[in-house]
Parts: C-alpha cells; structure tokens; sequence
C-alpha cells in the first residue's frame, strides 16, 4: 500500500498544476457584489455559491465577492451562520463586469453543511440534526489568545476539556484532550470527514488521561480550519474505535479566496498570589502564520501554516527539604547520633545550621524547579486542495505536516543525592550544587489524504486513503547517568530513543438517496474500510539506560561540637541506572508492532417529513500477529419536528474502543516521583512475563460502551436558537493504567527480585482492564443574535454538567485476589495500602476518572461589531475538582488505634469553581488591516492552591526535629502532602495557573488592501 502511495501523490500534484495552467488561458466573465444584512450591515465570511457550477466564494470583511463564470443563467445561493440562505437566479453578461448584490432577511440559525453525525449529503444546521453536533468557526475563536486548537476548544466548547501538564515527559508537549470528562482515546477525530491519526505518546506519568493515547490537535495550523465539528454522541456504529464519548471533525478551508497572515505576541503580567505576592513576567508567545487559496470553477486550492514559539512559564513555590548539601536525599541520619552526650533533636538542629550556612555560602537558590509551561517551538502547514478531473468525477487531496522542539525540566537532583550525582575522575560530584535535567523531544507529525468523488446514476462514491504518522524522538540535557564510572568527561546529554506510529486508512463509500415525495426520502449508505497500524521503539544509546556497575557513597557528617564521633554511612548505594529524568529505551524496549483492521458498515436514513429515523450497524475485525478480536455495533437516532421552532431528537447506540498498539506493547522504565521522592518506574507491556505470571493479567480486551442520548433543539423569536441534550455513558472494561508497585510493598519487592528486574527499578506499573464508569451529563446552548444600536451582537452561553464514576468492583484474578497478596484481610494489623487487590488501582486513579477534571464548565460569549470596532468578551467558569491521594490519610491499625500513614488529612483537597475573563478589542485601520489588543484571564485568576502541611515548613522541622513522625508531633516528611517539598502550587486541571496574559495581534487581508488600493 504504501509503495503506491508515492506515485499516487505525484499524480495528484500533476494533476493541480496542469488545471492551474488551464485557468491562466480560460476566458470568463465576473460576477461582484456585496452581501449584506436586513439591517444594512456587510456579512464578512458569508458563502455565495453558484448551483449549477458548484463553485462559490466567501466575502471578505466588506461583504465583498467575486467569481468569474461563462455567460448565461445561474442560480446564486447565499449562506451565513445564522440567516436562513437565499436563493437567487443572475444572468452573467457575455463580457465585462456584472453586478449582483444580496440583502438577507430571516434569522434561523442556519450553519455551514455538518459533516458528522449522518451519512446524508443534505445540508443540515445544527438544529436539524438527530444527534447534538457543535459548529465552532476558526474565525469566531482565532481572535482570543490562544493560538492551538486545543486549547482554542478547551475555552469554546464546553464538554472539551485540555489543560497542559508540567514536569510529565512527553506529556508537557502533547496536551491530552476528551469529550465529556472521558479519556482522549475516547474521542475520535476526524479531518475532513477522514480518520486522524494518534500520536506515538502514550500519558504514562500522574496526569489526567493516564494511560491513554490521543491526537495532537495542535499539528493542524488554525489558520488551515474553516471549522470544527463536535459531534456529542456515541458514533463506533459509523466512524469505528474510539468514537465513545463523540467526534470531533476538521474541516479544512475550501472556498477561499485571497490571502491573509497574522502576527501575535504576548505575555504573562501576573501577581501569583504567593509569599505575599510575586510579580511574574514570563511565558512570551510569538506566532504568525498566514493562510492564502482561490477557487475556479470546479476546482481549489488552500496552504495554510503557522510559527509558534511558546516560552516557558515557572509558578513553583521554595523547596522545603530539611538538608540540601548534607546527608543523603536531604534526609536526616536514620540512626541516632552516635556520642550519647548530644540528643538527636539538637544534632538536627546543628545539622540544619551547618546546612544553611553552606547554601549561603554556595548560593543556592530554593526555587528549584520549574512548573509550568514548557519551551516550544511548533511549525506546520496544510495543504488542502481539489478538482473536477472527469465529467462527474472530482478529485480531492489535503497534507500537512509539523515540526515541534521542546524542553521541559524535570525535579531538581540534590546536591546530597549521591544515587543520581553523576562524579569526577576524583570522586566530586560534577554537580556540585545539583542539577535541573531537561527533557528534550523533537516531535514530527505528517499525513496525506487523497481521495475520488465519483457521481455514477444516482449514487455517490467515494474513494480515499489516508496515511499519517507522529514521531517522538527523546533526548535529554543537562544531566548524566550516576552509575557511569567516575571519569572527567562526563556525559551529560543522551539520545534515549524514540517512539513513532504509523495509520494508514483506506475507505470506499456509497451513497444514494431515494425520494418518495418532496418530503419523505431514503438516505442509504455502506463501505467498507481497511486500516494498518505500526507502532515502534527505537532504543536510546547504551549509556542512556545501561547501569555502569558504580557504587556511591555518602560522605561523612563532621562531628558536632565537642565530640570526635562523626557520622558514617558506610553501606553502599547502588546508582540509578541509564539517564537521569528519562532513561533511554532498553533494547528489550524495543518493538516493532502491526495490526490490521477490516470493517464494513450499513447507514439507512428516513425522512418522514417531520421524522428522521437514522439507523447505522459497523462490523470490526482486528488481527494482530498471533491475536484477533472483532465487534459488531449499532445506532438508532431520531428527530421528531413538533413545529417549525421545536424538535425533540435521541439516540441509543453501542460501542467499543480497542486497545491501542501502545496500550499492548509500550515498555519502558521512567523517572516518577512518589511521596516527592524520585523513583525508576517499569512500565510493563501487555506480554511482559511479570505481568503475565507474576499480576496474572492476560490479553487486553476492548472497552464496550453504551450510549443514550436524549433532547431537544429550537429558536425562539428573530435570533434565539437553543439546544439541551441530556447523556449516558455505560463502559465496561475500561482499560486503565494500574497503579505504580512500589518496592517499599514487601511483596513487591519479591515479585521485582525473582523477576530480575533492575534493583534500581522501585515501581511496576501495566495496562489492565480494570473497572467499569458511568458517565452521565447534559449539555446546554443558547445563542442570540440581534442588532445593538449601530452594530450588530452575539450572545451565546453554553453549559457542560457532568458526572463520571466507577461503578462496581475493581476486575482482578485469583493471583491478585490471592490472601497472600492482601494480608489485611486476615491480619488486622497489617496496611491495606501494601494489599495487591487495593493497589492495583487505588483511590488515587479512581480519582483521575472521577474528580481531577471540572465536573462543569460554563461558557459566556458576547461578540459585538460597530464600524471598524469589534468587541468580544469571554467568561469561562470551570467547576470544582478533587485531588485525592493514593492511600486514605485515615487508614487506622485496628489493633494500636495508631495510624498507619504518615500523610496530612488535608492532602485530600477540593479545589473551588473559578471564572476566567478574556477581553479582546479590534479596530480594522484600512480594510485588510486590523489590530487587536486583548487579555486571556483579565482578572489574574488562579487556582486553589496545594495544601502544604505546615509541620514541613523549615522553621517548625526546626523546632521539632524528630524521625519518625506520625499525625501529631511533627517531624519532616516530603510525602505529608501533595506539593512536592512545597514547590508544587498548583494543579493544572482546571484552566492551568499562568495567571493574565496580554497581547496584541495584527492581521493583513491582501485582496481587500488590492481592492482599496485600486478602488474597487
């Protein structure tokens, strides 16, 4: 398939170039005019289209068109979002100019055709479909401040939900996105009708989506989509795995004509309410990206591409660690000072002092780490295009690609820490005051689509195949593998290996509809669908994973005053293997996996007149070497118009989603943080013995969904158009990520030996079909258009209500299960934490399906247009979410009443509903040109922040210096809380914590400059 590929594409580009060359020589007339409303007022991005050419424009910000046709009569029909369309007959003179201007009337709601949801042809709004569909338009969003379609839908669309993560790998690039409060691999997305591909990134460490794989949204340009359409409804029966929580579609532009760029630039101005205040002025964002295309007759052609460089934000709080030069780990000594004259509580308290006195002294600076917003650098380009190349067979193809840099840090590596301190020939640590390591992918995406329209009778096939592929390559910087031996040339940036997955997708699509009568019709479809997939690991370089064999040793503590007895830490500490803050891929890693797929599907449509039944049945077959699985899904969705202003709409469908190629085969061992101590993490494969034998997990299954979606659609009045859409998710078998097995667990720690897993390995973590959610909600829209004095506005609100929960119990197996592995169960004095059967998703996980995202989101927009000013106006509420930890604060030891945890009560913690405000003015100086100026978060909203346990705070370790602590009486321990050491402030679930930002954007439209310049 692949091979053929090539050819095809040149073909393809052949074919554009030799229609180019026609057009130059082509002679026509032109037809010109503007396009305008009842009220008098230009219609910028209206679409004038001729029906017998099947060609059209779009106006610019005047209301102006213009398309050259060959004399005769025609049939004109403008569309705009918003007024219903209006058809008009024109004679096109056989020579010059005519004109031709428009004055809609009616206000319907009517939006561009919506490509999901259905398999008719039939233009349909949003209020005429059976199942609840969004249409957001580029041009209504792109003024705000965000420049990435993630995030540009995050603050739009309220049942999307993206927030960037900190300090999580590959995850700090590649946000991770859903629908409805559902995981990112339980969204399908769609470009152009067209299944997109996912990313090679798999979300392994603690961040919403854990486990899962999505699309990176932000490889498609802004300035390359006409619109988005979010379909909000189970759709497996018709687009296949992964469309359980709904689809989300790329429209690509078509019918434009012209050419247009833009320049943003901003930045963070924030006072972070911490330490009394902390003015920050960081983050800045540069973008520029353009988008030029025309159409002729039956053809078009659209490039489209944007720059963005993002820098990095820091809203990190002062490390709290009790000691930072000596000890180990900035722990104190375990064992009590050995001359008895001195008790432990003052030799802490000297140890303390002769700290402090060396981080004075070597000037080290407390704000450690970096949490917040990674560097990066993101080109792409799109290419969309197409072409009538026979009688009644049209050509179409889009492609783009994108090149993205990064750099994140991770934790800071002590100075004291000898297990990551990588040292000199003399046995120096060669950092001396520690090291920030940074993470730097390089991610590049690409995909091509081509495909045929072909009109043969009364049916309408369609021919297409689409291939894309992501590549992360990881290295990392500014930091060095410990168990290396000593040696002056210190290596200290590493290639770790990389990750790619390729999606090749072939479809053949039929449609035909049968009228019966002007009011009742037969819509049928079927196809059949063949899709490969390759995922692979390439290993890193031997010294980014290898352990070098070296030993470390803690250095010595000097007697306290008075005494000769110094403190020794003679036992040796084996180093962490491979790099620090990601380790290379290891050879055993590496993989190499492919599966194809096979489907074949049914869709039967029927118009009643005020009726529409749709019904849609989709058969699977997934092979992968040695293994195969198949699903059978259906859909029955409904409209019934009570009146001309009111329909009620539903639907009942079953679904699945399969696992991913990652979720089976991605293995590697990672650098997580638990209880704010670094920790070498396995992330085991689906066929990994240990996992296999040792857990007892066998292959990973689909997840089966069910979905039931009920509501109503309708307009009130002139301009008032509202949708409500109540929906239930049952999804059984959910794969999930487990939790990390530490080996602090006794029984753990046996597992990893007789496995011969790594000693500097501390956690296993694998993919299992773990439980069963339900997801329950309702979605909310109104919109209002209506003129306002002189101008014209917008009001929308849009509502998300939502609810997920694990139902039932947790699905294990009778090695899990076994009361061996759960001692707890027989012996009341035992932990449940160390329990298999707890740990293998504990409360923490349960958390992040059911808490850690907003369960609302409500959105407020006003637009509002006079002259050459344009207002818009944004608040965006995002509801509560909860944190929780792994293991319950209040797990209590039956037999002493002691607790078993030394870990605050406040470490569970709710974080309260906050409303941003975004702000944007324009001012159009000329036509063409236009300046904003605006805010994202004018009010410096932030989040709650982390509970920091007050007894880690250094003045009361101080005055309380004792090992051993539990609830009551102090003492230090990194894990108390949730903050990491104090310097984790905030989490980045609800709309992230950069506080206001501010910026400008100017934007050129070249052909209205063309047509001022010369008078038209």
């Amino acid at each position: 398939m692949r091979k053929l590929i090539y050819p095809i594409r040149i073909a393809s580009f052949l074919t554009i170039f030799l229609l180019v060359i026609q057009w130059a020589s082509a002679q026509s007339a032109t037809v010109k005019g503007t396009v305008k409303d009842a009220n008098g007022n230009p219609l910028a991005d209206a679409s004038v289209t001729v029906e017998e050419k099947k060609t059209s424009a779009i106006t610019d910000g005047e209301g102006n068109y213009s398309i050259k046709l060959s004399p005769g009569q025609y049939h004109f029909v403008i569309t705009y979002v918003g007024l219903s369309p209006l058809r008009m007959e024109v004679t096109v003179k056989s020579a010059g100019i005519t004109e031709q201007n428009f004055v809609t009337t009616e206000v319907v709601n009517l939006n561009n055709v919506i490509v999901v949801g259905s398999r008719s042809r039939e233009p349909r709004s949003k209020l005429s479909t059976p199942v609840p569909v969004d249409v957001i338009r580029t041009k209504d969003v792109k003024s705000f401040a965000q420049a990435d379609i993630s995030q540009m839908l995050t603050y739009v669309a309220p049942s999307f939900q993206s927030a960037r993560q900190t300090i999580a790998d590959g995850t700090d690039h590649i946000d991770p996105a859903g629908l409805r409060g559902l995981g990112p691999d339980q969204t399908l997305v769609l470009v152009n009708g067209k299944r997109y591909h996912n990313t090679a990134l798999v979300n392994i460490n603690g961040t919403v989506g854990r486990g899962s794989v999505g699309v990176d949204l932000n490889t498609i340009p802004a300035s390359a989509i006409d619109h988005i359409e979010i379909l909000r409804d189970g759709a497996a029966a018709q687009y296949g795995s992964d469309a359980i929580a709904g689809v989300i579609n790329i429209v690509l532009k078509k019918n434009y004509n012209g050419f247009n760029v833009s320049s943003m630039a901003g930045q963070n101005f924030t006072n972070m309410p911490y330490n009394g205040g902390t003015k920050i002025r960081d983050g800045v964002n540069q973008q520029v990206d353009f988008s030029g295309g025309f159409t002729k007759k039956n053809s078009y052609v659209n490039i489209s591409g944007q720059w963005l460089k993002r820098f990095a934000t820091n809203r990190s709080g002062f490390d709290n660690i009790p000691l930072v030069y000596l000890g180990n780990g900035g722990a104190f000594p375990a064992n009590p000072y050995p001359a008895t004259t001195v008790s432990n509580a003052d030799y802490r308290k000297w140890l303390m002092d002769q700290d402090a006195a060396i981080v004075k002294q070597r000037g080290y600076d407390r704000h450690n780490i970096i949490e917040g917003n990674s560097f990066s650098e993101n080109f792409s380009a799109f290419l969309n295009a197409g072409t009538r190349i026979l009688d009644k067979v049209d050509f179409y193809m889009s492609a783009g690609g994108s090149h993205r840099n990064g750099e994140a840090t991770g934790q800071i590596r002590n100075p004291n820490s000898v297990s990551q301190q990588p040292v000199l020939a003399d046995s120096q640590r060669y950092y001396q005051d520690g090291f920030l390591p940074q993470i730097a992918p390089t991610i590049t995406d690409w995909n091509f689509l081509e495909g045929f329209n072909i009109k043969a009778g009364e049916w309408n096939i369609d021919i297409s195949n689409i291939v894309g592929q992501n590549t992360v390559r990881y290295d990392t910087k500014n930091t060095g593998n410990a168990s290396l031996p000593a040696s002056d040339n210190v290596q200290t940036v590493f290639y770790d290996g990389k990750l790619s997955f390729l999606q090749n997708t072939t479809n053949l699509d039929f449609t035909r509809k049968y009228h019966y009568s002007a009011s009742q019709s037969l819509n049928v479809a079927f196809g059949a669908e063949y899709r490969t997939e390759v995922f692979q690991i390439r290993q890193g370089e031997p010294n980014s994973y290898i352990n070098g064999g070296r030993l470390a040793y803690v250095d010595s503590i000097p007697p306290y005053p008075g005494t000769t007895t110094y403190t020794t830490f003679p036992a040796a500490v084996v180093p962490a293997s491979g790099s620090q803050v990601f380790p290379g891929f290891k050879p055993e890693d590496a993989v190499k996996a492919k599966r194809n797929i096979y489907a074949v599907y049914g869709d039967l449509e029927l118009s009643l007149g005020k009726l529409l039944l749709d019904g849609a049945a989709r058969y699977e077959n997934y092979a992968e070497k040695g293994f195969s699985y198949d699903n059978l899904s259906g859909k029955l969705s409904g409209r019934y118009e009570i009146s001309s202003h009111f329909s009620l709409r539903g639907s009942v469908s079953n679904g699945f989603r399969a696992p991913s190629l990652h979720q089976r085969y991605f293995q590697n061992t990672s650098t997580q943080f638990v209880n704010a101590q670094p920790s070498n993490s396995l992330t085991a494969n689906n066929y990994n013995p240990i996992v296999r034998d040792a857990f007892g997990i066998k292959e990973l299954k689909p997840e089966r969904s069910t979905n039931y979606t009920l509501g109503f659609a309708g307009k009130a009045g002139n301009g008032i158009t509202y949708t409500v859409d109540g929906y239930f998710i049952s999804i059984k078998d959910r794969i999930v990520l487990s939790t990390p097995f530490n080996r602090s667990n006794p029984l753990v720690n046996k597992i990893l030996n007789d496995n011969g897993v790594d000693p500097s390995t501390s956690a296993l973590q694998f993919w299992t079909n773990a439980v069963n959610t339900e997801t329950k909600g309702i979605d909310v829209v109104i919109s209002d258009r209506f003129g306002l004095g002189s101008g014209n506005a917008n009001l929308s609100l849009a509502a998300n209500f939502n609810k997920n929960t694990v139902v039932g119990g947790l699905h294990t197996n009778s090695v899990i299960e076994d009361p061996k592995n759960n001692p707890s169960t027989t012996d009341p004095a035992a932990n449940p934490a160390n329990d298999l059967a707890l740990t293998l998703f504990d409360r923490q996980q349960r958390g992040r399906i059911e808490t850690a995202q907003p369960k609302s989101k409500i959105n407020l927009t006003l637009t509002y247009s006079i002259r050459n000013w344009n207002f818009l106006a944004r608040a965006v509420r995002f509801g509560k979410v909860q944190s929780l930890n792994n293991v319950d604060p209040g797990l209590i030891n039956k037999n002493t009443g002691a607790y078993f945890n030394d870990i605050a009560f406040g470490i569970d913690q709710v974080f309260s509903a906050k409303t941003t405000t975004d702000l944007v003015v324009s001012y159009k100086f000329r036509p063409g040109i236009t300046l904003s100026a605006g805010a994202n978060n004018l009010f410096d909203v932030y989040p709650d922040q982390v509970y920091i346990d007050p007894r880690n705070d250094l003045q009361a370790v101080y005055a309380n210096p004792i090992q051993g602590a539990n609830k009551t009486n102090g003492g230090y321990n990194a894990g108390r809380d949730a903050s990491n050491r104090g310097r984790l402030l905030y989490f980045p679930n609800q709309f992230g914590y950069n506080g206001r930002f501010l910026f400008t954007r100017i934007s050129f439209e070249v052909n209205q400059m063309k047509n001022q310049k010369s008078g038209r």
